[in-house]
């Protein structure tokens, strides 16, 4: 579990940090709009609340965002 917590805040530390890139920022927002939009319907949930509450709902979508993330190097490989 301290993995997935450690992957969560990486996400959100990340996001934040490339909010003013409208490229990378675009990115995020397609894979949270396809991934944590699963979990979190009505959007008000924070990105890192919602990333575990994927992973304990979904291993397979949390897995494939991570590595979708990796891929286009907005997360460390």
């Amino acid at each position: 579990m301290e993995d997935i917590k450690k992957i969560a805040m990486t996400i959100f530390h990340s996001y934040e940090d490339s909010y003013l890139d409208k490229e990378r920022r675009k990115i995020f927002e397609e894979l949270f709009e396809k991934y944590l939009a699963k979990v979190d319907t009505e959007g008000t949930m924070e990105i890192y609340d919602a990333v575990i509450k994927l992973e304990r709902q979904s291993r397979i979508d949390f897995d494939s965002m991570v590595k979708t993330l990796k891929e286009q190097s907005l997360l460390p490989a």
